[in-house]
């Protein structure tokens, strides 16, 4: 995840180069956070209030403090609240926050009067912002949301949960169902993550079905609450099950997450 990278689907999708491996996604409420994260080797910072929902959106100002506090050292992605899909609040949500310096944003399928209308109205954005759509295992649409994330031209998806009790996303879902969803998000030209309750021991698993990358929050805080403080120790942990994405540079040369899923 590179900010200006532009996107070329039709001719990376066919290209043959070799694949990087996983990314470590870490989900921060500050600045202060995102450099605990950042320090611990996160490749990605995901700007998110984890009291406020399941993608809980922080207060602009949090979110521009932070981006200039990263000042380009990793991508950053923010989400926009745990909205209705309306297609004008949806559209309202993802242009603020865009203008916010983020390099992705994050939208919620939330159930909504017309889902599946409110993110074909969305398409237009396309062409200037990175949308990751978000969906919930515990509440998965009706309609093939991962085809209707390719067509409006969505960077990628993100599978989460939309309950947060503690029940794991591998416990949801099984390894099967998730290795079909990783197929068919590459089949249509998008990056593919995983996240919601992840732990440490779930790691393992989930790099063997070969995602983009990986999310946490309650794993990386002390007593896995997701609402509490990071833990460097966590966050350590976190980093050493998950290899560095080989041809990595941090300092100078993060992968980008649509080089990932297309290559």
């Amino acid at each position: 995840w590179r900010r200006h990278v532009q996107l070329a689907v039709p001719l990376m999708a066919a290209c043959d180069c070799p694949r990087r491996g996983t990314l470590f996604l870490a989900s921060v409420r500050d600045a202060a956070e995102a450099e605990l994260a950042i320090g611990a080797g996160a490749d990605i910072v995901d700007l998110k209030d984890p009291e406020a929902g399941a993608l809980g959106a922080l207060p602009p100002a949090t979110i521009e403090a932070c981006v200039r506090a990263i000042g380009g050292r990793v991508p950053v992605s923010a989400t926009v609240g745990d909205l209705p899909l309306e297609e004008a609040r949806s559209r309202a949500a993802v242009l603020a926050t865009a203008s916010l310096g983020v390099d992705y944003v994050k939208l919620g399928l939330f159930p909504g009067s017309d889902a599946e209308g409110a993110l074909q109205g969305l398409a237009p954005l396309s062409s200037r912002i990175r949308l990751i759509l978000v969906l919930f295992a515990d509440a998965l649409p009706e309609f093939d949301a991962v085809a209707l994330a390719g067509r409006i031209g969505a960077a990628g998806i993100m599978l989460d949960t939309m309950g947060k009790t503690g029940v794991s996303l591998p416990e949801l879902v099984a390894p099967e169902r998730l290795q079909a969803l990783i197929a068919s998000a590459r089949a249509q030209g998008l990056a593919i993550g995983f996240a919601g309750s992840l732990r440490a021991g779930d790691v393992p698993a989930l790099l063997a079905l070969d995602p983009d990358l990986l999310g946490f929050r309650g794993a990386l805080c002390r007593g896995g609450r997701r609402g509490g403080p990071l833990d460097p120790v966590l966050l350590a942990a976190i980093r050493a099950a998950m290899p560095k994405a080989s041809g990595a540079n941090r300092e100078a040369n993060v992968p980008d997450l649509a080089r990932l899923a297309l290559c």
